[in-house]
C-alpha cells in the first residue's frame, strides 16, 4: 500500500524505484549481518518448511522490504519528525506483537533497539533521498548500486540456488555451520559487486572487461576446488554465468534507473 501510495504520485518513477532498491538493500545487508553473524533475534514464520534457517531468513526478507517502503515513504513525501516517530513506534509495536504470536525470538536483541534505530533510518532515508535528488559524486552512485545489488541478486540468484539444493557455500567458515554458507554468499555477493563496479567505474573497454568475466569464472572454480563453494555436477556453468551476468546486467538496469551517464 506504501510503494502504491508512492509510485501514483511520484512523476520519477524510475529514480524512486532505484531508491527504493537502495533503501531496501541498506536494510537487508545490515539485518543478515545482525541475525547471521551476532545473532541477534530469531525467525519462525513457517514459510519455508524444509530449512529452519531459510524460513528464518524469509521472515527477515519480507520485514526489510517493509521497512525500506515505509522509509521511501517518508523520504518521498518528506514527512516531518512526529511522522519518523510514529512509523517507528509502529514497527516496536508489530515486533511486540510478533513476540507474543511466537514467530520472533530475541536473544540479546531488544524492542527498543528497532525504534532508536527506525528512528535514525527513517530520518536518513530522508535526508539521503534529497541530497540524491540535486545528484551525488560517483563514489556515492556506485554505493547506491552496491547496496540495491543485495536486493536484486543476492536474495534472488544466490539465495536462490542455495534453496534450489544445486549449489552451496561451506558450513566450516564461521562456527555456526547453519549460518556459514550465508555469511560466504554474501561475502561472494561483495567480491563479484565491487569488482564489477569497479570495471564500470573505470570505464574498462570490452576486452577487458572479458578478462575480468573470465577471471571471475576462475574464482568461481578455485573456490571449488578448496571447498569453499559445493555445485551440483553440471551446474558449474550455469551457476558462474547466471550470478555473474545476472548482477552484470543489474548494474546496467540500476544505472539506467538512476540515470547516471
Amino acid at each position: 500500500m506504501e510503494l502504491i501510495v508512492v509510485f501514483v504520485r511520484q512523476e520519477k518513477r524510475k529514480f524512486v524505484l532505484a531508491y527504493y532498491l537502495t533503501l531496501t538493500g541498506t536494510t537487508l545487508f545490515f539485518e543478515t549481518i545482525l541475525f547471521i553473524v551476532f545473532r541477534a533475534y530469531y525467525y519462525y514464520p513457517m514459510i519455508i518448511q524444509t530449512s529452519s534457517f531459510d524460513d528464518a531468513l524469509a521472515g527477515n526478507l519480507f520485514s526489510q522490504f517493509s521497512l525500506g517502503a515505509t522509509a521511501l515513504l517518508v523520504a518521498v513525501f518528506n514527512l516531518g519528525n512526529y511522522w519518523i516517530i510514529l512509523f517507528a513506534g509502529i514497527y516496536g509495536i508489530i515486533e511486540e506483537l510478533f513476540l507474543a504470536l511466537g514467530i520472533y525470538k530475541h536473544y540479546w536483541y531488544q524492542t527498543w533497539m528497532t525504534v532508536f534505530l527506525m528512528t535514525i533510518f527513517f530520518w536518513w532515508a530522508k535526508k539521503y533521498y534529497l541530497k540524491n535528488l540535486k545528484g551525488v559524486k560517483p563514489l556515492w552512485h556506485y554505493l547506491n548500486i552496491f547496496l540495491a545489488l543485495f536486493s536484486l541478486d543476492v536474495i534472488t540468484v544466490l539465495w536462490g540456488f542455495i534453496l534450489s539444493g544445486k549449489q552451496n557455500y561451506s558450513t566450516k567458515f564461521i562456527p555456526d555451520p547453519a549460518g556459514s554458507p550465508y555469511v560466504l554468499s554474501v561475502l561472494y555477493y561483495v567480491l563479484l559487486a565491487c569488482t564489477l563496479l569497479l570495471a564500470d567505474y573505470f570505464k574498462l573497454s570490452w576486452r577487458w572487461r572479458v578478462i575480468v568475466i573470465l577471471a571471475l569464472y576462475g574464482v568461481n572454480y578455485i573456490a571449488c576446488q578448496l571447498g569453499i563453494f559445493y555445485i551440483k555436477e553440471g551446474w558449474f556453468l550455469i551457476f558462474s554465468t547466471v550470478s555473474i551476468f545476472s548482477m552484470y546486467f543489474s548494474i546496467i538496469f540500476l544505472n539506467h534507473l538512476y540515470q547516471k551517464k
